[in-house]
């Protein structure tokens, strides 16, 4: 895998002229992948079959560009882990939690037997309701 980074969209179609070959499979760049930056690694990677970039900004590219690329061959892949601090409770945790706050179980009785503090609770509780509204 060839890891091409960049701060700057220009910079790093500059690096990927420079930086790709024919025999290159697996790209993974840093920035979100745009109609641009696409046809630069097509151009120059003409065999590439994936094309990596961070989670974050695999969600924000355009349908249109992921299924330009689905339909040339190339599989665009979210990879690596999230940014951010780590969840503090589990899925099973707050599963159980929302399904005791939906039986109608007290707040403070939730609190107290998956030793979670009762602002906790109300704030995925109210995490539930929001969803809901929406």
């Amino acid at each position: 895998m060839k890891k091409i980074i960049a701060k700057n969209k220009r910079d790093l179609i500059k690096k990927l002229r420079v930086d790709l070959s024919n025999n290159d499979e697996k790209i993974y760049i840093n920035m979100r992948p745009s109609v641009d930056i696409m046809v630069e690694v097509l151009e120059h990677a003409p065999n590439v079959k994936y094309i990596l970039c961070p989670k974050s900004l695999y969600s924000l590219t355009s349908i249109r560009v992921k299924k330009a690329l689905e339909r040339v061959g190339v599989l665009l892949v979210p990879f690596g882990e999230g940014a951010g601090r780590p969840n503090k409770y589990d899925d099973e945790t707050i599963g159980k939690l929302k399904k005791m706050y939906e039986l109608g179980v007290p707040v403070k009785e939730i609190s107290k037997s998956l030793k979670i503090p009762l602002r906790t609770v109300y704030h995925i509780a109210n995490e539930e309701y929001i969803e809901e509204i929406q």
